[in-house]
């Protein structure tokens, strides 16, 4: 099978010192057109050639430096326009070039992705939010989401699958993603340490790293499991593997004091998930899960229920106090909590006005408050930072209709599967890999439920990376050496 990342080219036309000429004399010309015209955006033009070059030259390389950049990326708008910097620019060049690469892949290998069924329900979920943008209530936001999807699928799903195929290159992966993040996690603590770990800081402490304390939390929450597999690598003795122990009780300080709730309760649930993994408990488990979730949301549903949990518009607040925050969760008071049911029913109102197709990927914020009931709405309803419905299937439901959030949780329960019956079979280096993929994703799943974060900058690109991944380990094409410490 094909691995090398280098695309072909002569001897005599391109070498390192030809390549460090040209970029030279480049950067020599440019640097004189923007001191002589005053415009600074021509100063980056010699970084756009060498970052080219590399893609060119070093496609692995240039995979590694976009995850080095990944976890210190800031959400910056431009105008109108909000982007992530420096890392979307690059996940897009990368994006391309994947796509150059699917051309030119070995054709038993493509013909082995295609039929995995991870790959198969990706490419029908894409296929059919094409399809409902037709439908859409604002195609160009839609025709937005698309393009963005595009490039998460090839950027991070497919880059992983054609790039990652031997185990020294999970372990660079996983460096190249763990270095940034334990700094951007010190960084966070001692700036929070210096307000004294309030409640209400956590926000000021996160930003601009992150941007907000929950893509925060459950960002490092998903990279936890792959810090224990990663630490089973090495001797204990090593330096990696001292570096690592130290780094685990940071990381569960941390998420401790991101004050999350849902990152605690994933915490607890990797736990939990360890257990179900090791006594091959993972079908009866999604049973009971789904059996649950339907007789629920029956219950809330049916005859109007709901409107028995309406909270006093008065008395519900933000608190800023760790326990009454707490405290308010479990009596309906907390506005986040209350906010989230207010968007949730008018999720469900709306769906049932467009139950198939939806009013179009990226369209619910334009289109749910005429669906809202009043009787839930609180001090922040009139949304001004156009945040979504804070439930990914009530997303789908409402943007791309039924057929898109069934074809979502047929994928969790596929991976989730895979990953046991992975497990149930794999050598014992192969297993922790598929445990580590799993806790992952088991937290990315649970948070998804209370928040919309595939398209996350951090967050979902992890999630599709561990797609990629799983990908890899069930159709064998990842190599690992059951050598220890190979």
């Amino acid at each position: 099978m094909q691995n090398s990342t280098r695309i072909s080219k002569p001897d005599s036309f391109i070498t390192p010192v030809v390549l460090f000429w040209i970029i030279g004399v480049i950067s020599v010309i440019t640097f004189c057109v923007a001191a002589y015209t005053e415009q600074r955006a021509v100063y980056l033009l010699p970084f756009g050639v060498a970052l080219a070059a590399l893609l060119a030259l070093r496609v692995r390389w240039f995979f590694y430096l976009m995850l080095l950049a990944l976890p210190l990326s800031v959400e910056t708008y431009l105008g109108d326009f909000g982007t992530d910097l420096p890392s979307e620019p690059l996940v897009v060049m990368l994006a391309v070039a994947m796509l150059l690469r699917l051309v030119t892949e070995d054709a038993g290998v493509l013909k082995k992705m295609l039929r995995h069924p991870i790959v198969f329900l990706l490419l029908l979920q894409f296929g059919w939010s094409c399809w409902v943008t037709l439908f859409s209530t604002d195609v160009f936001v839609s025709v937005k989401y698309l393009l963005a999807k595009s490039w998460y699928l090839l950027g991070f799903f497919v880059a992983v699958v054609l790039l990652l195929r031997d185990e020294r290159y999970i372990r660079t992966f996983f460096w190249c993603l763990f270095m940034p993040t334990f700094g951007s996690v010190v960084f966070i603590l001692v700036k929070h340490a210096t307000l004294d770990f309030e409640f209400d800081s956590i926000q000021k402490a996160v930003s601009p790293i992150y941007r907000n304390h929950v893509n925060y939390a459950v960002f490092i929450t998903m990279l936890l499991p792959f810090i224990f597999l990663a630490k089973s690598w090495y001797p204990a003795s090593s330096v990696r593997h001292k570096l690592l122990k130290f780094a685990i009780p940071v990381f569960l300080l941390a998420i401790y004091f991101s004050y999350t709730r849902g990152a605690w309760l994933a915490t607890v649930g990797m736990l939990l998930y360890a257990v179900v993994l090791k006594r091959n408990w993972t079908k009866p488990v999604l049973l009971l899960g789904l059996a649950g979730v339907v007789l629920f949301a029956g219950y809330l549903w049916k005859d109007n229920h709901y409107l028995k949990f309406a909270p006093d518009f008065e008395h519900t607040i933000y608190h800023d106090d760790l326990s009454e925050h707490l405290s308010s969760t479990f009596e309906m008071k907390d506005m986040s909590t209350v906010e989230r049911f207010y968007r949730w029913i008018a999720a469900v109102r709306l769906f049932e006005e467009h139950p198939w197709t939806g009013v179009g990927p990226n369209n619910f914020v334009s289109n749910y408050k005429a669906h809202a009931v009043t009787a839930y709405e609180t001090y922040i309803s009139d949304n001004e930072e156009r945040s979504t419905v804070h439930n990914y299937m009530l997303l789908l439901l409402t943007e791309q209709g039924a057929p898109a959030a069934v074809m979502y949780v047929v994928l969790v329960v596929v991976v989730l599967l895979i990953v046991q019956n992975g497990y149930n079979a794999a050598q014992p280096k192969a297993a922790k890999l598929y445990m580590a993929i799993g806790a992952c994703l088991v937290v990315f799943i649970f948070n998804n439920t209370l928040s919309d974060l595939v398209e996350a900058n951090k967050v979902g690109s992890l999630y599709f990376m561990c797609l990629g991944m799983l990908v890899l380990l069930s159709t064998g094409l990842l190599r690992i050496s059951e050598e220890e410490n190979a």
